[in-house]
């Protein structure tokens, strides 16, 4: 049974999710009723509904009439959204380092596609916009870095200029801001780093987007081994980064 001590801090949300992505409750099980588990949760019947509905729409649990809550098969079920909690909870080791680098992969993917778009429909205000971002990357303080780097990145989403594109980049940065609080040292400000993102710029301002693509490909992959192995260890607990 849990203990209210246990989520003491924490939305019932958090902690089913949790249960759910590490195991506890397990595809198929059913979870204890709505009286019993608010209980558990120490929390109230109505809030609880609320976590349940959320859970629901993550595809982690199905509320059938009759027949209770059963925990789905998330691993089958599971749409993106779900990443970023499934990548910070002490989930199997395997698993994770696999998604994570996967993320790594899409991501270089990803912006790859989008940086030729940004060669192409950049204006003058959003290569000024991404100088900007630049520079504060450049000052921020390490607690700063990971919301600086990928503020960088949306500008570079946005030079594109394609909703779908936006949208999705937009779900990418949530999982990685989502991390960065578990792992906080899993992000560069590195002179490399900034170097090959000023190269990056440069490139984008002549509108040679095959060569600023090239250039974000080989700046990911020089990063990406060492990110790995800081975003593999078991994570931190969130607030814990000063």
């Amino acid at each position: 049974m849990l203990s209210a001590s246990r989520v003491r801090g924490e939305g019932a949300e958090t902690v089913l999710r949790r249960d759910i992505l590490t195991g506890r409750y397990r595809p198929g099980d059913r979870l204890p009723p709505e009286r019993e588990l608010a209980l558990q949760l120490g929390t109230n019947r109505n809030t609880l509904r609320e976590a349940l509905r959320t859970l629901e729409s993550q595809n982690l649990i199905q509320s059938r009439q009759g027949d209770g809550t059963i925990v789905i098969d998330w691993q089958r079920e599971g749409e993106l959204s779900l990443l970023g909690a499934f990548l910070v909870e002490d989930t199997s080791p395997s698993l994770r380092l696999e998604a994570l680098g996967t993320l790594l992969t899409l991501r270089e993917r990803l912006l790859g596609e989008i940086i030729e778009l940004a060669a192409e429909r950049a204006t003058n205000e959003d290569h000024a916009a991404l100088a900007d971002a630049l520079d504060t990357l450049r000052r921020a303080r390490p607690a700063e870095v990971p919301a600086a780097d990928v503020e960088f990145f949306r500008r570079l989403v946005l030079a594109a200029r394609d909703l779908v594109v936006t949208w999705i980049f937009n779900t990418f940065a949530r999982t990685l801001l989502t991390l960065a609080d578990r792992f906080p040292d899993a992000w560069r400000q590195d002179t490399p780093y900034l170097e090959a993102l000023q190269r990056l710029l440069d490139q984008l301002r002549a509108g040679d987007g095959a060569r600023a693509r090239a250039t974000l490909r080989r700046t990911f992959q020089s990063g990406d081994s060492e990110a790995l192995q800081a975003l593999a260890v078991r994570p931190k607990k969130p607030g814990r980064r000063k």
